[in-house]
């Protein structure tokens, strides 16, 4: 271990008597003495040896029993800006990381691929439609394609022997005020966002010649199945579905179509790190439920709004 590493954890003392709170985990006294006493014993191997390491110590993980590693080198990376630890150089040259296999010895999921009509709705996560998914996102969607941090879903619609679209769910946006609002109103508090709302993150439409009520009928397709799907993959089962739509590209048509529930718009605020800059375009936010119970009370809320 280089001699520079012997100096770089500070004395715990220096701690402040609230225990800090970084990507939803509390970091108390002893939590970051453990964290240290980690470090420096795997500094040779490597960040992600030690953010795997952490993560079955304090058993960090998700409801489908997966360690959070790229959650906790987030943490570890905050924590190395306050002082407390200082992690090893990153290793550009790494080899690429086998599979996990499933760590907690439950049944593996096997995806089923659900038809409406003359659509066909492929599981593309973690299979090889998956890397199709990403190359029709990343050279035809105008957002591009980036790495999901978090839960995600991703898939292929098929008609007859082509893809004619590419769809993907990922974990809910965080921090929206007249959102939450409208949320806390149907019955579900802020605290539970993060597990009962999923975000519509990428919709792309591949077919060239129209097809009438495509994209309406993909998206009663995907929300019929993916609240099932994402409990089979992730143990938890969500309840509403959100998007949001730039106003100077679309108009929402297809969300419109498909019974999604307008709620306002954002305001424009992007998060980055820690700090928020008003750089973004408002955006218009739709709602769907995932279940009949749901999209009751959003439909009882689109019938007698509440002021945001």
């Amino acid at each position: 271990m280089p001699h520079e590493v012997k100096r770089l954890m500070p004395h715990c003392r220096a701690l402040q008597p609230k225990p800090l709170v970084i990507r939803g985990r509390r970091f108390t006294l002893a939590t970051i003495r453990a964290v240290q006493r980690c470090v420096r014993m795997h500094y040779e191997s490597g960040r992600t040896h030690i953010s795997v390491t952490i993560c079955r110590r304090l058993r960090w993980r998700q409801p489908n029993g997966w360690i959070k590693d790229r959650a906790c080198r987030a943490a570890l990376r905050k924590l190395e800006e306050l002082g407390y630890i200082e992690l090893p150089p990153v290793q550009r040259n790494r080899r690429p990381c086998r599979r996990r296999r499933n760590p907690c010895g439950r049944r593996t999921f096997v995806p089923v691929n659900h038809s409406y009509q003359d659509l066909t709705l492929l599981w593309a996560k973690g299979n090889a439609l998956e890397k199709t998914w990403n190359a029709f996102v990343q050279t035809r969607h105008y957002r591009g394609h980036r790495i999901t941090v978090g839960r995600s879903v991703k898939y292929l619609v098929r008609q007859r022997d082509n893809y004619v679209a590419a769809i993907s769910f990922a974990s809910a946006a965080w921090g929206i005020e007249q959102r939450n609002l409208v949320l806390q109103h149907i019955g579900i508090p802020p605290w539970e966002i993060r597990d009962l709302v999923i975000n519509n993150s990428r919709f792309l439409i591949l077919a060239k010649k129209g097809v009438l009520n495509l994209a309406s009928r993909i998206l009663r397709l995907a929300t019929s199945r993916v609240a099932d799907d994402w409990y089979r993959y992730y143990s938890i089962r969500p309840r509403i579905v959100e998007t949001f739509v730039e106003p100077s590209r679309f108009e929402g048509t297809c969300y419109k179509a498909a019974n999604w529930i307008a709620v306002g718009q954002t305001r424009g605020f992007k998060k980055s790190g820690d700090a928020h800059s008003n750089s973004q375009q408002p955006k218009l936010m739709f709602l769907y439920g995932l279940n009949a119970a749901t999209r009751r009370r959003l439909f009882e809320f689109a019938a007698h709004p509440i002021r945001c």
